[in-house]
């Protein structure tokens, strides 16, 4: 039976990992921890992503046979702005998300359509004193995940649209991020098609502009209906019907906020969107700084 690894140290393990400094034994005791906990596997799916390794399981996903079986960890080099391999660990544990049944997001280049705003909880988090539910509790019209707090212009940011932002706190192990799940039973069904165009974008800034960082957005198109999600959705992942990734590399001296955006093919029988936003500092020492988050949209395209 696999020794017991408290979260503090898990996660400084999966971070060694994935930054390619984890030596063998404990390589091995990560590998042994993943086989054994859901928990430890959703930390490590959620860390190899924002690291950019999902976009390479995408790109190589049709080119292997991959089975769900816990599969030892690999470490590789560290370097940032590079696409790494996919670690056996990673593809063993995103393997559901590849399936054949999961009809994959990806971003389109289309010419200019109508966008229908679609209702996003507080997008631009101008209410000081709105709450913020710890980890992912599921269900619309709330923000979830790690400490984060309404502010107003700081450390030389000001809000990208209206007096408030949202402060992602820095922490020393793990990543910051946060949750929000959308309500799509309401869409028009859209006649004539399988799938209706949606797109997310959001506008990222840094307290510390000397540091690299990588932005991310995700979004995942799943049929449960909003109220029925909750925190142990994060083990049915592999239930999604459509998911989509981006992630935006911005070098040391960039100032100012950084918008982006993905879109995702989203199919008419999926009855929530849920979007995730993270931030991912590759130098530890620089993880002591705040980033920012503001101007969160979603928008259905019409063509």
């Amino acid at each position: 039976m696999p020794d017991q690894i408290n979260p503090s140290e898990l996660d400084a393990l999966i971070d060694d990992c994935l930054d390619g400094r984890l030596a063998e034994p404990d390589a091995a005791r990560l590998s042994a921890h993943l086989e054994q906990s859901a928990e430890g596997r959703t930390r490590y799916w959620e860390a190899a992503s924002i690291h950019g390794l999902l976009e390479h399981a995408m790109h190589n996903a049709s080119l292997r046979a991959v089975t769900g079986q816990a599969l030892p960890i690999v470490s590789r080099p560290r370097r940032w702005l590079q696409w790494r391999s996919l670690t056996a660990a990673a593809m063993g544990l995103v393997v559901g998300l590849f399936s054949a049944s999961v009809v994959l997001g990806f971003v389109v280049q289309r010419g200019m359509g109508k966008k229908v705003p679609l209702i996003v909880f507080e997008p631009g988090f101008e209410n000081p004193q709105m709450p913020l539910v710890s980890g992912f509790a599921g269900g619309p019209a709330q923000w979830s995940g790690d400490a984060a707090h309404v502010v107003a212009a700081e450390n030389g940011v000001p809000a990208k649209e209206g007096k408030f932002m949202l402060r992602l706190e820095p922490m020393r192990k793990g990543v910051p991020r946060i949750y929000q799940v959308l309500d799509l039973q309401s869409l028009p069904s859209g006649a004539g098609g399988e799938s209706r165009e949606i797109e997310v974008s959001a506008s990222f800034a840094a307290a510390d502009a000397e540091a690299a960082v990588r932005y991310v957005i995700r979004a995942f198109a799943v049929t449960d209906a909003p109220d029925m999600l909750d925190s142990s959705w994060f083990d049915r992942r592999d239930e999604s019907i459509a998911a989509v990734v981006r992630g935006v590399d911005v070098a040391p001296g960039t100032t100012g906020w950084q918008t982006f955006n993905v879109r995702l093919q989203v199919p008419r029988d999926a009855r929530s969107l849920v979007l995730f936003f993270g931030v991912r500092t590759p130098d530890k020492a620089a993880r002591t700084s705040p980033h920012y988050l503001d101007d969160v949209r979603v928008s259905l395209l019409v063509p």
